[in-house]
């Protein structure tokens, strides 16, 4: 089932991306836009939900400085992402649907890449694609992504 606009605007949702290096992005959403890829079926994006929350934690995360006024406290799942191998994500200005810029909140000390996974999640994660690298962004613009 699409999730619907509504939806993505009433609420924060956890998805997930790789790039062109195979390494996996998660992303909160803020109240934003979804890509496409990742509002055309909720099922999918729950099962990579539950595989992201349910592998354990397997390194350090990284914490970056965080935008101006905004607090580490209120990106909670940010270092539970990282410590499982993905860089994290979050909106500054939440509930801005036409703002499609994030800004990184964790990085991974060790990155789980696409290779790593078991098929049928690599096939459900390389449907949402980031032309370029993730390693070194500091802030993302997810209008890029199909």
């Amino acid at each position: 089932m699409r999730i619907d606009e509504i939806d993505q605007e009433d609420a924060d949702i956890d998805w997930f991306a790789t790039d062109s290096n195979g390494y996996i992005l998660h992303v909160a959403s803020g109240g934003g836009i979804l890509p496409e890829s990742v509002a055309a079926s909720q099922e999918a994006l729950l099962e990579l939900h539950q595989y992201f929350l349910t592998r354990p934690a397997g390194g350090s995360a990284e914490a970056v400085q965080l935008e101006v006024g905004a607090d580490e406290s209120s990106y909670p799942g940010a270092a539970r992402y990282a410590q499982r191998g993905l860089f994290s994500f979050a909106k500054a200005r939440l509930h801005e649907r036409a703002d499609s810029r994030y800004y990184v909140v964790a990085r991974p000390a060790r990155p789980l890449t696409v290779a790593d996974l078991p098929e049928h999640i690599a096939a459900l994660l390389q449907k949402t694609w980031l032309p370029g690298s993730v390693a070194d962004l500091t802030t993302l613009n997810v209008s890029i992504i199909p």
